[in-house]
């Protein structure tokens, strides 16, 4: 025997003229990665992985000598060629990514400190300190980069060292600016304000309060000079003011190769090449971060 259930009636209420009905909440649509931040930052992750671990790699040492493959073209036992000494090519370009890399990290970092000292002074103190600071900073930019980069180097020892703080000190200014200018549009804010007011000290109204809301221009900052620099590091290389080691790094490789460029092409190619495609694989990844990061990059 059948038994039909009968369900409870429930009025339905309609809502009152003028009110808008309540709508369904969707559920979050995950966001994809978009594939212009994806390319350049496996790029970026095949470099510095060549630079910590260039051994799983390198198919040779950087100090092998093959006499017999001296000169040799691109073969199945020498990918990208071999030298005038009878190396690797492939492995003489992995084992120069550490040099290339530590170079182009460590100058941006010494950039970034000194630079970020003199904005985040001539920022917040503004007045006569912000104008002294800065007339100097225009002095300093007023110098090409390449021939300031060049003096300094000549000036110095020519070693690891003193490379980067080169190229460090010829980057600063840049970094300066910017920072300047972050500094200037958060320290008038209402939050920034407010903290004042209770008496909160510069120091923890610098670095609590305005530094952290710098961060995200920074960061595109350094993505974006990790290739200047580099760029910097490989002409001290080629015009012999870098440094020269048992791994040389590639604008030593690349100055290496312009004089076999008519009877070994390979020589000088592919470390132009790597030079290249490390260039642009670090300033595509920081135009990506900007045009995420940076509000007004999102409103165009």
């Amino acid at each position: 025997m059948n038994v039909q259930v009968q369900r409870p009636f429930v009025p339905v209420v309609e809502a009152p003229e003028g009110v808008a009905r309540p709508r369904r909440l969707k559920r979050p649509v995950p966001r994809r990665i978009p594939f212009d931040v994806i390319l350049p930052s496996l790029m970026v992750a095949v470099l510095l992985l060549w630079a910590l671990v260039p051994s799983w790699f390198a198919p040779f040492a950087p100090t092998d000598m093959d006499q017999t493959a001296i000169l040799q073209a691109p073969s199945a036992r020498h990918l990208l060629g071999a030298d005038h000494l009878g190396r690797d090519v492939f492995s003489l370009i992995v084992y120069g990514a550490r040099q290339s890399l530590l170079v182009a990290a460590g100058a941006v970092v010494i950039s970034l400190l000194i630079g970020g000292i003199f904005g985040l002074i001539g920022g917040y103190a503004g007045g006569v300190v912000d104008l002294a600071l800065m007339r100097l900073i225009d002095i300093w930019m007023s110098v090409p980069n390449v021939l300031l980069v060049i003096i300094l180097a000549t000036a110095l020892r020519p070693n690891l060292h003193n490379v980067i703080l080169t190229i460090g000190l010829v980057l600063s200014p840049h970094f300066a600016r910017v920072l300047r200018a972050q500094v200037i549009a958060v320290r008038h804010r209402p939050f920034v304000e407010a903290s004042r007011s209770i008496g909160a000290s510069h120091l923890r109204l610098l670095f609590r309060h305005i530094l952290p809301h710098t961060l995200p221009q920074v960061l595109v900052m350094v993505t974006l000079y990790v290739g200047g620099a580099m760029l910097l590091g490989t002409l001290l290389s080629f015009i012999g003011l870098g440094v020269v080691n048992d791994r040389p790094d590639w604008g030593y490789l690349l100055s290496q190769g312009r004089s076999y460029l008519t009877v070994a092409w390979w020589f000088a190619t592919f470390p132009g090449l790597a030079i290249t495609l490390a260039v642009i694989s670090t300033n595509l990844l920081g135009e990506a971060l900007r045009r995420r990061l940076d509000p007004r990059a999102q409103l165009r």
